[in-house]
């Protein structure tokens, strides 16, 4: 028979809370595990809208770029007001980036902590985008949701460049046309994780003369922002004068003048 001494029973008690403590904490993080890919996410994610390419300045947003090469520095913009469902503070929502072959349907994607699944280069282009600084844009936080239960900002994305996969370049982007984008995720990888996604389209050209990747790229028409034209409003102006009528109807850059004489010519 083993006697404690009051010490050793004091240290006995203290060892069972601190294991009845650990096995609580093991037992929510299992349930966090098993409930978390399973949060209300819709199944079907939303197209949210195209993403623009843009040439970034010091202070806002510049001009759309139609084609640059792998130094080329530019922001991959969402519309005004884009937004997760949820925010990060609250909500757990993340914000992550892709680049995908085109045959590839971006609500069909999902992402690990590195980037989209499953990773890999080449004809199997899975990657996520990299700042100009070569840093993996993933797992990036939402604004604060102004109202309780609100969506999420996309905010702080850094710009991007394809400098990163240096000599590389030709191997892990082969010629072709690729989506490129942003999506908010929810959890962890599963059929439910993708909630929205901003999609543009860039088309890779392998180039020897490029630095330092070897390749090139353009931007696929409807990735940037459209020009509109307005037409201004057909303008009528009649005078009468000594019987004579005279009609003068602009419309565009075409004039029309008509002049009727009383008793019913017109020329």
């Amino acid at each position: 028979m083993i006697t404690l001494t009051p010490t050793r029973r004091r240290v006995a008690r203290d060892l069972a809370r601190a294991g009845t403590v650990v096995s609580a904490a093991l037992f929510l993080v299992s349930l966090t595990q098993a409930t978390w890919p399973n949060a209300a996410v819709s199944a079907a994610a939303q197209n949210a809208g195209n993403a623009q390419i843009l040439a970034p300045s010091e202070v806002t947003l510049g001009a759309p770029l139609a084609s640059g090469g792998s130094a080329t520095v530019f922001a991959l913009t969402p519309p005004s007001g884009a937004s997760c469902t949820g925010d990060s503070t609250a909500g757990g929502y993340r914000v992550q980036s892709y680049i995908v072959p085109a045959s590839v349907d971006p609500a069909t994607l999902t992402f690990g902590p590195q980037g989209p699944l499953p990773a890999g280069t080449g004809a199997n282009l899975r990657q996520p985008l990299f700042s100009g600084a070569g840093t993996p844009i993933v797992n990036k936080t939402t604004a604060v949701a102004s109202a309780p239960g609100g969506g999420g900002l996309l905010t702080g994305m850094p710009t991007i460049s394809f400098g990163v996969f240096g000599a590389s370049g030709p191997q892990i982007i082969p010629a072709g046309t690729y989506n490129v984008g942003f999506a908010c995720t929810l959890g962890l990888a599963s059929a439910t994780q993708l909630d929205k996604y901003w999609n543009a389209q860039m088309t890779f050209a392998v180039d020897s003369a490029d630095k330092p990747s070897g390749i090139t790229w353009t931007a696929v028409v409807g990735s940037t922002p459209a020009t509109t034209t307005t037409t201004a409003p057909a303008v009528t102006t009649t005078t009468v004068a000594s019987g004579v009528t005279t009609t003068t109807v602009k419309s565009g850059t075409a004039t029309t003048t008509t002049t009727t004489v009383a008793g019913g010519a017109t020329t």
